[in-house]
């Protein structure tokens, strides 16, 4: 199988058009390229391909920025970096990128384990990314609620088509009725990476120049959600082919 070669910032650019989003997804198309792409990977990494931190910088960075939160990657990498010569205290932001970091790598750490997701996690992943920004409690009824998101997710659906399809809808679900109080997408984008991985796919990258206005909307997510994936799946290959040549 020839690859087209795509960086990070390919990926990013990867944008959809109204015509091709309204459209009725190629579904045998699709299946059969990601199914090709996953054996390959298999064959690749049988036990897991471990995510470069470049992509979670810029994972972090773009879901801060549809949150409305304008940083940019060289801003997530500052955050995030271990240095003698930074000041002793950080902001509150990168504090909150930091912790951000933090989470997308024991999401990995939890998938490559096969542990399922527990209320009790997501509301540590809640307080980690509100860093004392929220003033709201989660109540019962958003307990309860979070306990059914986990179920679902935990759960996944063994086929791939109907994987992504209950995928786009529980997202899109979660971002037109709120399942958090506050920083609701940044949570709903975690939470997004973790039901990827439990359906056994990569996570994805998303722009936030187009895709803000997609994401509560299924019928346009659902595309869109295939054509990361799969860019997604040719990031990775084409990062091992570099790594080869």
């Amino acid at each position: 199988m020839k690859l087209k070669r795509r960086s990070i910032t390919d990926v990013q650019r990867l944008t959809p058009s109204a015509a091709v989003a309204a459209q009725t997804p190629d579904w045998n198309v699709w299946l059969r390229l990601i199914e090709r792409k996953r054996r390959l990977m298999a064959r690749l990494w049988p036990f897991g391909r471990p995510f470069s931190l470049s992509f979670f910088l810029s994972m972090t960075a773009v879901s801060f920025r549809l949150d409305g939160v304008e940083v940019s990657e060289a801003e997530a990498a500052e955050a995030v970096a271990d240095s003698p010569r930074r000041n002793r205290f950080r902001s509150r932001l990168s504090q909150r990128m930091r912790n951000h970091l933090a989470i997308l790598r024991s999401i990995q750490r939890l998938l490559t384990a096969g542990q399922a997701l527990t209320v009790s996690t997501v509301v540590r992943w809640y307080t980690s990314v509100s860093c004392g920004l929220s003033n709201s409690a989660l109540t019962g009824a958003t307990m309860d609620r979070i306990s059914a998101v986990v179920g679902r997710m935990s759960s996944p659906r063994l086929r791939l088509q109907p994987a992504v399809q209950e995928v786009a809808h529980l997202h899109a679900q979660l971002m037109a009725d709120p399942l958090v109080p506050s920083f609701n997408g940044i949570m709903t984008r975690l939470l997004l990476c973790y039901h990827l991985g439990r359906c056994g796919l990569p996570p994805v990258l998303f722009d936030p120049s187009v895709d803000i206005q997609l994401l509560a909307n299924e019928a346009m997510l659902l595309p869109r959600l295939m054509d990361l994936i799969d860019a997604s799946y040719s990031l990775m290959l084409t990062e091992k082919l570099q790594e080869a040549s």
